[in-house]
């Protein structure tokens, strides 16, 4: 540090100083126009206070001119002169001797008006401070200017700094004409880069005030020069004291930087751009009014680089280095901006698992890996290890063979120093870690935050899991068995494989309680399992509960109800194991019963009486069979019931369950065969006749299938087979019906595909049509919506009238036509594609065109009766559709614009919203 005596000193930077001399001056022009009497009392207009009086001092000749003009004896005063006995002019003088030539009596002296700065001209004229008098006038003393009517020292007036009206900015001071910032002493160091200084504040003044201290700390303050351009850093770093470092720019006096605590340390650090030639004052103060030693680092730190290098692919390996000179190339996630890095660019020899640290850092590190490049994908951002508690960084990371990264080593708000970077292969654990044995019940605790620990197994049901722990069990009897993590402090998930981790997996949970996890499996006397305590996402680790316990588990079936029908069984599910999940129910305990078919035929299984929300499921064969049927409230009621066709000596699994977990009661069990026609075994047969008129009623009936439209829910239904006795487009309806019905059509059996189904095509009644070959046989299902059901009247028939996609009406080719007509009655084949799927057929009337000249036409339904659709195709019904329109602006009627060449032939058709039908009008014209 140089010595005091050449630090430099210049005017204080404070507006409060300013105004406390300009309060000054103000007190000593006061007191000088106060001068002849201090402790003067105010007196009347005309009279001067002198010695505790009242005087005319234009007529008192003991105060003439002033307190202290007294006139020689034979003299009076006159206006403030003395004059002479005699009548003689030119004043009085002291001793009441006459003034010389040239001078004037003035306050009881004889004067040069032409000179004296207290009477310049008359001696009422007193030139102000910084003037002299000339010839009588006032003029500005050497080195001071005239602005604005007062003579200023351009070299230091903050108003005119250097010039007239230049005024200098707030928190500014004039210094040798200019303006700038200048804060009490400081020391010029320079530009010499790198450098350390050493220092104290204990003593020092306080003048900036920085912003990051607490108002009232000490400082000490250097002025630094940029020898070129770059990025410098300026930190406190072995200070004896909480110390606060600010950047103040030496022109603008504007805070460039400031900063406490960098790092975590009680030093600071700051980096700024700077200007070559840019001069900058480096002020060194102590937080909350903390005093001490200092020192001060300065350097000009590296141009931004990633990556620095290239690591090696033998591992483990281990690289040295500082970022205190390096650039800010990166912002990593999870550390701050405005901080040095030092970067590296590693690929993966092999595919595996990386373990990166900065264990052996001298600073609080950030750890960061990017994607391919120092700009990719962030794939993982650490800030201290929380597994050994250090401000190290550690990150594990899986990389495919080849895959390159980028690891960036960071600083904790512009920490900075020498950093090592170990990178070396993740070595997974043993899977399973421990074994269980074959104790039931049990509960063992543990942790998965293990240093390193990665997660080795994906878990089977969520998206991304974190490190896992891992466990080998033992059946010591067939049963069921349940695994839970109720009890630990994450967000865990839990997951079983058969035999070994890599096993097939048997069961996975994500939060049955909360955060925690809970599974349920059957296992055989001496099957072994793997159990998997997960975390649902990587960063979801910590300490685990795991408790296993074991609960009987009653055969399956339970019993054989022989080929006996009809029969009825009582039981419970209380207290019983949930081993099966029937497909339409949560699942409870269950209760299984076998049953075999006495022979072919429908029959009917039901729960109505149980005491709880009964669900009713059918297996094949056995307890692992598929599911073939489930039934959860039907009727609307609580209770179950299925319908089912069995071949003869065909056996089934019935489950009693419940419909949600806890529902568990009393059942009572029917089964029993159906002896009336009209099911899928049974369908009643209409043979080849039409038309036909068939009637009946579905209450009472069992459910056989259920629709693919509409909202059927366990709808009793009836069964018809019919064949066509040629081809041609047959129309079947359900109008003149009692309930709101269903209709479909399907092709053979019950288990055929649907070809048609419909539900209010006409108000509650349906309505299919369906093209049909020769002897072409399909089962037509009488359904209803809901539950409802009752008396139907089932219609079929052949179409021959014209309009149909088979029988379109031909329209010639005129420019201009308007055609009228229905759809009532007109089968509906195709459907428009402007209008919703879920929305109700409506039947339509279809016509052909063939345009006689190529351009642009217009086909409206304006003028129609009812909600139109209008759609255009090509190459008939099946065609492409071109065209399709709902709805002309606000109104029901549909319009459509289409480019034709010359003898084109279109199919126009004529088609209802949701159902709708009625009379038309048709037009086509040519623009």
């Amino acid at each position: 540090m140089s010595h005091p005596g050449l630090r430099a000193r210049f005017e204080p930077s404070s507006m409060a100083l300013w105004l406390t001399i300009a309060a000054l001056v103000a007190l000593a022009a006061l007191a000088a126009s106060c001068a002849e009497d201090p402790a003067a009392a105010p007196c009347d207009d005309g009279l001067t206070p002198c010695g505790g009086a009242c005087f005319d001092t234009q007529a008192d000749p003991d105060h003439c001119g002033g307190c202290e003009g007294v006139c020689a004896s034979g003299t009076r005063c006159e206006a403030g002169v003395c004059v002479g006995g005699d009548g003689g002019g030119g004043g009085g003088g002291a001793g009441g001797e006459l003034c010389a030539s040239g001078l004037v009596a003035c306050g009881g002296g004889c004067v040069d008006v032409k000179s004296d700065p207290l009477h310049c001209g008359t001696c009422e004229a007193r030139c102000p401070v910084h003037e002299t008098c000339v010839e009588g006038a006032c003029v500005c003393d050497e080195g001071f200017a005239l602005c604005g009517g007062r003579c200023v020292d351009l070299a230091v007036d903050l108003a005119h700094c250097g010039a007239c009206g230049a005024a200098c900015a707030p928190g500014l001071f004039c210094r040798e004409g200019v303006c700038a910032c200048a804060v009490g002493d400081y020391e010029d160091i320079g530009s010499t880069v790198p450098r350390l200084l050493t220092g104290t504040t204990v003593g020092a003044e306080a003048y900036f005030s920085l912003a990051c201290t607490a108002v009232g700390s000490s400082e000490f303050v250097y002025r630094f020069t940029a020898e070129e351009a770059g990025r410098y850093k300026f930190d406190t770093a072995g200070s004896s004291y909480d110390t606060a470092i600010g950047v103040v720019d030496f022109d603008a006096c504007e805070a460039l930087a400031c900063n406490d605590d960098r790092g975590g340390a009680m030093t600071g650090s700051a980096s700024v751009d700077l200007e070559e030639g840019q001069s900058v004052f480096l002020v060194v103060a102590g937080y909350d009014g903390a005093q001490g030693d200092f020192a001060l680092h300065l350097d000009r730190m590296a141009p931004p680089a990633c990556p620095l290098d290239t690591l090696a692919t033998a591992l483990p390996l281990s690289v040295t280095g500082d970022t205190w000179r390096l650039g800010d190339a990166v912002s990593t996630r999870c550390g701050s901006i405005d901080t040095s890095d030092a970067s590296y660019s590693f690929t993966a020899p092999h595919a595996g698992g990386y373990v990166f640290d900065t264990s052996g850092s001298t600073f609080d590190t950030v750890l960061e890996l990017r994607k391919g490049s120092c700009s990719g994908a962030v794939i993982s951002c650490n800030d201290n290890d929380s597994a050994v508690g250090a401000k190290t960084s550690r990150l594990v990371a899986n990389l495919a063979e080849g895959q390159t990264v980028v690891a960036v080593v960071d600083g904790v708000d512009g920490g900075s120093g020498p950093f090592t970077l170990n990178v070396s292969e993740y070595v997974p654990p043993p899977c399973p870690e421990l074994t269980l044995g074959t104790t039931f019940p049990q509960r063992v605790t543990g942790t998965t935050a293990i240093p390193d620990r990665m997660s080795a197994l994906p878990s089977p049901c969520t998206r991304d899991s974190g490190p896992e722990a891992t466990y080998a069990f033992t059946a010591p009897a067939t049963a069921l068995y349940t695994f839970d993590t109720f009890g630990s402090s994450f967000d865990t998930v839990l997951h079983l494989h058969k035999g070994t981790c890599s096993g097939e997996s048997v069961a996975c949970n994500d939060d049955a309680s909360g955060t925690q996890s809970q599974v349920e499996v059957m296992l055989r006397e001496g099957e072994t399992i793997s159990v998997v305590v997960d975390g649902y996402a990587p960063v979801a680790s910590g300490a685990f509960q795991l408790n296993v316990s074991q609960t009987f588990v009653l055969p399956c079936p339970l019993i054989d109800l022989g080929s006996t029908v009809p029969q009825t069984v009582t039981g419970t599910t209380a207290d019983v194991a949930d081993v099966l999940r029937p497909s339409c129910g949560a699942g409870a305990g269950e209760v299984t019963y076998r049953f075999t078919a006495p022979a072919a035929g429908t029959y009917i299984a039901d729960t109505f009486g149980s005491s709880f929300d009964t669900v009713l499921s059918v297996l094949d064969g056995s307890c692992t069979g598929a599911e073939l049927a489930c039934s959860d409230d039907a009727l609307e009621s609580e209770q179950s019931r299925l319908t089912l066709e069995l071949a003869e000596g065909q056996t089934i699994v019935l489950l009693v369950d419940g419909s949600a977990a806890g529902a568990s009661g009393d059942f009572t069990l029917r089964i029993a065969p159906f002896s009336g026609g009209g099911t899928c075994s049974t369908a009643i047969d209409l043979g080849s006749v039409v038309p036909q008129l068939v009637t009946g009623s579905t209450a009472e009936r069992p459910e056989s299938v259920r629709p693919t439209c509409g909202s059927s829910s366990h709808a009793p239904d009836m069964i018809y087979r019919f064949t066509a006795p040629q081809d041609g487009l047959y129309i079947f309806d359900t109008f003149g019906s009692s309930f709101d019905t269903i209709l479909q059509l399907l092709k053979e059996s019950c288990t055929g595909t649907s070809l048609g189904c419909n539900d209010n095509a006409d108000g509650r009644q349906s309505r299919v049509a369906l093209t049909l070959a020769a002897d072409q046989t399909v089962l037509a299902v009488v359904d209803g919506i809901g539950v409802s059901s009752g008396d139907y009247v089932l219609q079929v028939d052949r179409f021959t009238g014209p309009g149909t996609c088979a029988t379109a009406i031909h329209l010639g080719s005129p420019l201009s036509l308007t055609r009228t007509g229905t759809t009532r009655g007109q089968p509906d084949a195709v459907r428009p594609t402007c209008v919703s799927a879920a929305s109700v057929s409506s039947p339509e009337t279809v016509f052909t065109y063939t345009a006689p000249i190529g351009g642009t036409y217009i086909i409206d339904t304006i003028g129609s009766s009812f909600n139109t659709v209008l759609h255009v195709h090509t190459r008939g019904c099946a065609g492409t559709e071109q065209q399709c329109n709902d709805d002309l602006t606000s109104s029901q009627a549909s319009k459509v614009e289409i480019k034709l060449a010359r003898n084109q032939t279109i199919t126009v058709v004529v088609d209802g919203y949701n159902g709708a039908s009625g009379d038309f009008t048709l037009k086509i014209t040519k623009l």
